[in-house]
């Protein structure tokens, strides 16, 4: 049963990890271009003072100093404000370091906290400044200076263009006096220096007696004086050929080589560790035999081998034993069509093999009837809701009587370990990477690159469990549908983390890296040779199940009338069941010993098979219980800003 629930296992991983891959590149679909279209001119404020100074490098980086001094003029009540930088074309920001200071009428001059968060779908840094617990009324004012490292990309209009919005055309409120400062790396050519003012759409030159280029004119001073809502300031220049150079990103390169690394390792434990020692079925027509209670050799349990083929103990293992018990004469099956009813009749002590197996055996005829043959007898009605508590315990009995002798401890914790280094360079990266626009800058979807760590899990783990049972086909095919899944979900995780933060390249190596080294890490589990040797038995008796010849099968049954039934436990447990029904339609098979049934001659193996799944589902039921639970939501706000013409810019306003 447990084979024909895997694939569904791997369908949903994919379904999940494909859904979870188009929510994330599609969630910038519903994402405004332009944060400030629908914004409205605030005048509740003014900025007294907005000075910008910039300092350019020969590899279009750039050094940004931005004070601003605010005046409030309402009582509406305000936390503070926020400034938007752009980073939706290409810009990245870097080292930023904030200072502020509140003058409130009521309790005077103090610092004040400040965030950085990603908006709009990571196309702004959003810099929100100010105390929630407080608020700024009429006549109170505020002072904030921002310093960061501004990357740019080539300009799309040629390589040898910095153009740059100084003052951004996002902001809210007006602004009393404007002041840039621009500073060149070397000295742009003779017509190539541009200083335009005014909206985004409609940009003016700047008048000769406010603009003031150094003797040098590697500096220009730009006197913006007022600015209305929605007004900013340009400045564009054209350098010389060859004056502009490529960036060097160390932090990229660092990031590129731990992946490499990750990957180079987890390769290597594979190439060192990560395969068994191949398996060498030996065919036997009956199960193996182990070691009894009484050190006797008694066949293997269908439940033992249930456990041991995919190192996993099901209720359906566990309910094989009522078959198995009935084969070996311990209890004979009444069915009652008419009523609708299946009575279990104990017809002699049973001889265990293991003590559980017992224990089991004993409550199930616990409350059970006498009858005029000496029999004890119990209606499967009267075990539903109340047997699966003694199926459960049987169930936890065999997994503890493997527990520690299937796979190598060392070998084990080598798998979770790797497992746990991929989570944690998903998530440092995924998460912390952020910390490069400034400490404590954190970005929480990032989170996500535990997804494909946990799908690589739970798919490698179960695949390692349920490999020896699934076809050559279906092993590949569900290796194919780990790694895709993994992927999937890496490269969702990619899109999850801003471009500003970590560029293409970086995230492709991040997103190989992490779900190959995931959906390896599994298989670094290595089987104990006392494992090896049970498989062997059960995989050669498994393989004669599957591949037996009619004319084979046609003698055993001349040999013992019962086979098929009592191989039958033993088929269900390891998953053949239907290839093990489809041998015999053209076989001649008697009923079992053990069935009383209305009406004996029209019996066929489709009613024994019946019963196994009507008292496998009777056995292992489970009342519901009952529970509650309850929801909450939230709300939040947020704008956005974005580079009108040049880079940089952006805009702000208050909370």
């Amino acid at each position: 049963m447990r084979a024909k629930v895997f694939p569904y296992i791997i369908v949903v991983a994919v379904v999940m990890a494909v859904m979870f891959f188009l929510s994330v590149i599609g969630l910038d679909a519903f994402l405004p271009s332009d944060p400030y279209a629908s914004a409205k001119p605030d005048y509740g404020m003014v900025f007294e003072r907005m000075d910008v100074r910039i300092d350019w490098n020969a590899d279009r980086s750039c050094r940004i100093v931005q004070s601003l001094d605010v005046r409030f003029l309402d009582n509406a009540g305000s936390h503070g404000i926020y400034v938007d930088i752009p980073v939706n074309s290409g810009e990245s920001v870097r080292g930023m370091s904030v200072t502020a200071k509140g003058n409130y009428r009521y309790g005077g001059n103090v610092y004040l906290p400040y965030s950085i968060e990603h908006e709009s779908g990571f196309k702004i840094v959003r810099v929100i400044v100010g105390d929630e617990d407080r608020s700024f009324y009429a006549d109170d004012s505020l002072t904030c200076t921002l310093e960061y490292d501004y990357i740019t990309p080539v300009h799309p209009d040629g390589d040898d263009l910095l153009d740059i919005n100084a003052i951004g055309y996002g902001w809210q409120s007006p602004v009393t006096a404007a002041t840039v400062t621009v500073t060149y790396p070397t000295e742009p050519t003779a017509d190539g220096i541009r200083v335009l003012s005014g909206t985004q759409s409609v940009q003016n030159e700047l008048a000769g007696d406010k603009v003031i280029v150094s003797s040098d004119r590697k500096t220009i001073s730009v006197n913006a004086g007022e600015l209305a809502p929605f007004n900013g300031v340009r400045v564009k220049c054209k350098m010389p050929d060859g004056a502009l150079t490529a960036r060097f990103d160390a932090q990229a390169l660092w990031s590129i080589a731990i992946g490499m690394i990750l990957l180079g390792v987890t390769v290597t434990l594979m190439l060192l560790f990560g395969r068994d020692k191949p398996l060498t079925p030996a065919v036997d027509f009956y199960p193996p035999r182990i070691d009894g209670m009484r050190r006797q050799k008694r066949h293997m349990l269908p439940v033992q081998m249930g456990k041991l083929i995919d190192n996993t103990c099901s209720m359906n293992d566990v309910t094989s034993l009522i078959f198995y018990w009935a084969s070996k004469g311990y209890l004979a099956i009444e069915d009652d069509a008419d009523r609708g009813e299946t009575t279990l009749i104990k017809l002699r002590p049973i001889d265990p093999v293991t003590a559980y197996e017992k224990s089991m055996f004993d409550k199930l005829f616990e409350n059970g009837v006498e009858d005029d043959d000496g029999g004890l007898r119990v209606e499967m009605s009267s075990l539903k809701g109340k047997f699966a508590e003694t199926i459960a315990a049987t169930k936890a009995a065999v997994d503890s009587e493997y527990s520690g002798k299937l796979y190598r401890r060392g070998y084990s914790v080598l798998a979770w370990v790797l497992l746990a280094a991929c989570a944690l360079f998903g998530v440092g990266f995924a998460v912390f990477s952020s910390f490069r626009v400034a400490f404590g800058c954190f970005n929480p979807i990032g989170l996500t690159a535990l997804i494909p760590v946990a799908v690589a899990g739970a798919i490698g783990f179960a695949l390692v469990r349920y490999y020896l049972k699934l076809s050559s086909a279906k092993r590949k095919a569900s290796l194919v549908a780990l790694f895709a899944a993994t992927l999937l979900t890496a490269v969702g995780t990619m899109f999850a983390i801003p471009t500003s933060v970590m560029g293409w390249v970086e995230k492709g190596v991040f997103a190989f890296s992490l779900a190959v080294s995931a959906a390896i890490a599994p298989f670094l589990t290595k089987r104990t040779a006392f494992y090896d040797e049970q498989l062997n038995n059960i995989l050669g008796f498994r393989d004669f199940l599957r591949d037996a010849e009619k004319e084979r099968l046609e003698m055993l049954i001349a040999d013992d009338p019962q086979y098929y039934y009592n191989i039958l436990p033993y088929a269900n447990v390891l998953g053949v069941s239907d290839i093990w029904e489809d041998k015999f339609k053209e076989i001649t098979v008697e009923p079992p010993s053990y069935y009383r049934g209305n009406d004996i001659s029209l019996f066929n193996i489709l009613i024994i098979n019946r019963l196994c799944r009507s008292v496998g589902s009777t056995l292992t039921y489970s009342p519901p219980k009952a529970n509650g639970g309850s929801f909450s939501g939230g709300s939040s706000h947020g704008g956005g800003g974005g580079s009108f013409g040049g880079f940089g810019g952006g805009g702000g306003g208050r909370w």
